[in-house]
C-alpha cells in the first residue's frame, strides 16, 4: 500500500524539489553567502549619515523594523533552500540587487571604483550563471529561474535600488502588512516560518534513506554483497522488508525498486547474486547453479537482522525473477510473497535447449553480459550438458532434486509478455505453483500476460505492430495486482481469491479498431476452458479442419547449414523481438508454407499450441522448425509464435533418438509455445515449416557432431534432404486450443 506521505517526499527529492543533500550542502551555503552580502550591503547603503552632516536621528531600522527585517531574512531564507533554481533565483537577484547598490556607494574619492565593482556585479552574475548552467552543469530550471530573476531585478529591483532612505522610509510606513491586526500579523509570521521549518523537517524524516552496506555470509563462507535501504522514517525500526537479488549491479537496482517499494513503507534489501558485480563468485561458478543456496541463505540473514518483523516478499524481472523462482523451490522461512515478471523456473527448457535446440544468441549474448570474466567456462559447460540431466537439477522446478514445484508456498504474481523470450516460463511459473505447489500457494497465484516482448508491461509499439491500450494499460494492472497481493501478504490485508485471478492481452487485428481484440480480458485460471482444434496439413499446401485429406505427399526441401533461414522478430532477448513480417523469407526453397482458407468470421486461440509432424531426413540428426503466422489482406504475414525441435531429443529431452537416416519416417511434436490471438475476418492462418531460425538457434550441421556454441565451430556440416509428410496416412497437424 503506498504511504502518500512517504511518496510525496521520496519523489519531490526524486525531481530535486527537497533533496536533504542538496538543501544543507549547496543551497544553504549558495543563499546564505548570496543573501549575507546583500543585507552588508544594503545596510552600508543607508545606514550613514544623512547627507555627509552630522549623524541624525533618522535611521535604517526602527526596533520593531529591525525585527520584521530579520523575520523576512529568515523566511526568505527558509523558502529559498527548498528548491535549488529558488536558491539560484534569490541568490542571483541578492547579487544583483548588491551590485547596484555598490554602484550608488559615494565614500570619498572612491566613487569610481564602487561605480566598476557594482557594475560588474550585477552584469556579470547572471551573465556567469546562464553559461554555467547551460555549458558547464546544464539545469534548463535553473536558466529559468537565472531569467526570471532578471527580468524581477529590472521591473521591480532598479526602483527599490535608487530609493533614498527617507522613501524607504515612507515604503515602509505604507505597507499592507501594518494594516492588520496584531494577532493576524503574529499567525501569519508564524505560518510563514512554520511550513519551510515543518517541511525541511519532513524531508529530514522522509527523505529517500542512504543505502547501509553489508557483506552476507553464505553457507560455504563465500559473502555477497548487499544494500539495505530502511524505509523512510522507520529509523530502521522493524518493517516487512522487500528482497532484490540482481545479476545486473545493486547501485542501480537500489533507485529503481526504492521508487516502487520504498515509498509503501518497506525496507528494502538489494544484493549482487553471485559472481556479479561487488560479489565475487567461489569456485566453479555458474550463473543460477547456486541461487537457490544462496537466496535462502540470505532470507534467513534477514530474518536474524532488528529491522525486519519477519515478513519477506521478493520482486524481480528477468534474470531477478529467475533467481526467485529457485529460492522459492526451497520453501525458506519467512518468504510470503513474490513478484515475478518476465523469468523462468526451467532453463533448460525455456533458454538453453528450447525443443533440445541450443538457443545459441540468448545463451551466449546474456553470459557474456552477466558474467563477462568466465562466461567461456559457463558456455562449456552448458554444451557439454545437452540433455536435461542432473547439471539442471538446481535451475529446473519440474526436477524432483533441489528447489521444486513442491516446495513452494508463496503467494505469487508473474507477469509475462506474448512475444519475450521467457513467455513460456512465466506460464510454467505460474502453473506451476498453482497446480503443483503447498497448500499455501495453491490457489493464491496472479498471472498477466501482455502484447510485449522483454521488458516492463506495457502495449504501444510491440516489433512491427502497434498495440492499443483500450480499457487499462498493462503497467497500470501490474501496479494494481502486485499492490494488492504484498498488501494481503505483508500487511494482512484480505484479498479475494475466488475472483479473477488471470489477465491476457487477446492480440488481433491492429489495422481494425473495430476489432473485439487488441485489449486485456480476464479468466479465474490458466489455462482457460478450450477445446483443441485440429488443422492438418495436406497435399496441396491448406490448412483443413476436417481431415488430412485423401491424398498422401511427401514435401522434400533442401536444408543447407551454411544458408540458414535468419531470425526475424519473435520471442528474442538481443535481437530485435516482436511480430515481424515473415513474408520476405516464405518465398524460400527451404521453407514449406500452408495456408487456411480466409476466415468468413473471427477466430481465437488462446492457449499452448503444438504441432505434430511426420518427418525424415537422409542425416542422422536434424531440426525442423514451424512458426504460426496472420496473413493479412495486403499480404503481411505476421508472426505469432514459432517452435522447433531438435530430432535427436524428439523422445525426450534427455534422451538420444535413434538417427533419422536409419528410419522410413519418424514423428516429432513442437511446442509452440501460447497466444491469445484473434485471426480477424479476411484474414488467413499460415504455418511455415523449416530446418534453421540463426541466429536465435543454432546451425544444425546435420551430422550428428557434438554440441557446439558457435555454429561457425563445426568443420563438417551436410545439406540435408528433410521431408515432411502429410496426408491420411501420415497426419501431420498444428493443434490450437480455441476458447469454450
Amino acid at each position: 500500500m503506498i504511504d502518500f506521505i512517504i511518496a510525496l517526499f521520496y519523489f519531490a527529492d526524486d525531481l530535486g524539489l527537497l533533496k536533504l543533500e542538496q538543501i544543507i550542502t549547496t543551497n544553504l551555503i549558495f543563499l546564505a553567502l548570496s543573501r549575507g552580502f546583500y543585507i552588508l550591503v544594503y545596510l552600508l547603503n543607508y545606514y550613514k549619515k544623512e547627507n555627509n552632516t552630522k549623524r541624525t536621528d533618522l535611521f535604517l531600522f526602527s526596533k520593531q523594523e529591525l525585527t520584521y527585517f530579520g523575520i523576512k531574512q529568515l523566511i526568505l531564507l527558509l523558502f529559498g533552500i527548498l528548491f535549488f533554481p529558488l536558491t539560484v533565483f534569490l541568490s542571483i537577484y541578492s547579487l544583483m540587487m548588491s551590485g547596484y547598490y555598490i554602484k550608488n556607494w559615494h565614500f570619498g574619492t572612491k566613487e569610481r571604483f564602487f561605480n566598476i565593482i557594482g557594475f560588474l556585479i550585477a552584469i556579470l552574475t547572471p551573465l556567469f550563471s546562464i553559461l554555467w548552467f547551460t555549458f558547464i552543469s546544464l539545469d534548463y530550471y535553473s536558466i529559468a529561474a537565472v531569467a526570471i530573476s532578471l527580468l524581477v531585478f529590472l521591473q521591480y529591483g532598479l526602483k527599490i535600488s535608487k530609493l533614498s532612505l527617507s522613501q524607504i522610509f515612507e515604503k515602509y510606513s505604507k505597507r499592507k502588512f501594518h494594516r492588520l491586526p496584531k494577532i493576524l500579523q503574529f499567525i501569519l509570521l508564524f505560518l510563514l516560518i512554520a511550513f519551510p521549518t515543518s517541511l525541511l523537517i519532513t524531508t529530514a524524516v522522509f527523505s529517500p534513506p542512504d543505502k547501509i552496506i553489508f557483506m552476507v555470509p553464505m553457507r560455504d563462507n563465500l559473502k555477497l554483497a548487499t544494500d539495505v535501504y530502511f524505509a523512510p522514517g522507520s529509523f530502521g525500526n522493524p518493517r516487512p522488508v522487500i528482497l532484490v537479488r540482481t545479476t545486473y549491479g545493486k547501485d542501480g537496482m537500489g533507485s529503481l525498486y526504492g521508487m516502487l517499494y520504498s515509498t509503501q513503507n518497506y525496507h528494502l534489501v538489494v544484493q549482487d547474486c553471485r559472481g556479479t558485480f561487488d560479489s565475487p563468485a567461489g569456485e566453479h561458478y555458474i550463473l543460477f547453479a547456486d541461487a537457490y543456496k544462496d537466496g535462502v541463505d540470505t532470507i534467513k540473514w534477514i530474518l536474524e537482522q532488528p529491522w525486519s518483523n519477519g515478513k519477506i516478499a521478493s520482486v524481480g524481472a528477468s534474470a531477478l525473477g529467475i533467481s526467485e523462482y529457485y529460492y522459492a523451490g526451497m520453501n525458506p522461512s519467512g518468504l510470503l510473497a513474490q513478484s515475478i515478471m518476465i523469468a523462468t523456473p526451467d532453463l533448460y527448457r525455456t533458454s538453453i535447449y528450447q525443443g533440445g535446440a541450443f538457443k545459441e544468441n540468448l545463451a551466449t549474448e546474456w553470459l557474456k553480459m552477466t558474467a563477462p570474466d568466465n562466461y567461456e567456462y559457463q558456455l562449456n559447460q552448458l554444451i557439454s550438458h545437452p540433455k536435461k540431466d542432473i547439471f539442471y537439477n538446481s535451475t529446473s522446478l519440474f526436477m524432483d532434486i533441489g528447489p521444486t514445484f513442491k516446495n513452494v508456498s508463496v503467494a505469487a504474481i508473474h507477469i509475462g509478455g506474448w512475444y519475450d523470450t521467457f513467455q513460456k516460463g512465466t506460464l510454467d511459473g505460474y502453473m506451476g505453483y498453482d497446480d503443483l505447489g503447498l497448500p499455501s500457494a495453491r490457489g493464491k497465484q496472479l498471472l498477466i500476460m501482455g502484447p510485449f516482448t522483454h521488458g516492463f508491461p506495457g502495449e504501444g509499439r510491440q516489433g512491427e505492430l502497434i498495440f492499443p491500450t483500450k480499457s487499462v494499460s498493462g503497467f497500470n494492472l501490474y501496479m494494481d495486482w502486485e499492490q494488492k497481493l504484498l498488501d494481503y501478504a505483508l500487511l494482512g490485508i484480505p484479498f479475494d481469491w475466488s475472483g479473477k485471478r488471470v489477465a491476457y492481452y487477446m492480440m488481433g487485428d491492429v489495422d481494425n479498431a473495430s476489432v473485439d481484440a487488441n485489449d486485456f480480458r480476464y479468466a479465474t485460471d490458466w489455462p482457460i476452458p478450450h477445446t483443441n482444434d485440429t488443422w492438418f496439413l495436406t497435399a496441396n499446401n491448406e490448412l483443413n479442419l476436417t481431415g488430412p485429406g485423401a491424398q498422401n505427399f511427401n514435401f522434400t526441401y533442401q536444408f543447407d547449414p551454411r544458408n540458414p533461414v535468419p531470425t526475424l522478430g519473435g520471442s528474442n532477448l538481443v535481437l530485435a523481438s516482436g511480430p515481424y513480417d515473415q513474408s520476405s523469407l516464405e518465398s524460400r526453397d527451404d521453407v514449406l508454407v500452408f495456408d487456411s482458407p480466409i476466415f468468413s468470421k473471427p477466430y481465437e486461440v488462446i492457449g499452448n499450441m503444438w504441432a505434430h509432424l511426420f518427418v525424415k531426413s537422409n542425416c542422422t540428426n536434424t531440426d525442423f522448425t514451424v512458426k504460426i503466422s496472420d496473413v493479412y489482406p495486403d499480404g503481411r504475414s505476421i508472426l505469432i509464435s514459432d517452435g522447433i525441435i531438435n530430432a535427436v531429443r524428439r523422445t525426450g529431452f534427455n534422451a538420444t533418438a535413434p538417427p533419422l537416416n536409419d528410419l522410413e519416417y519418424t514423428e516429432v511434436d513442437i511446442d509452440l509455445w501460447a497466444t491469445a490471438y484473434q485471426f480477424n475476418i479476411g484474414h488467413k492462418m499460415r504455418i511455415v515449416i523449416s530446418s534453421s531460425n540463426y541466429p536465435r538457434f543454432g546451425v544444425n550441421p546435420n551430422t550428428g557432431a557434438a554440441q557446439r556454441i558457435y555454429s561457425y565451430q563445426y568443420l563438417k556440416r551436410y545439406i540435408a534432404n528433410n521431408t515432411i509428410l502429410v496426408g491420411p496416412d501420415y497426419q501431420s497437424y498444428i493443434k490450437l486450443p480455441v476458447p469454450t
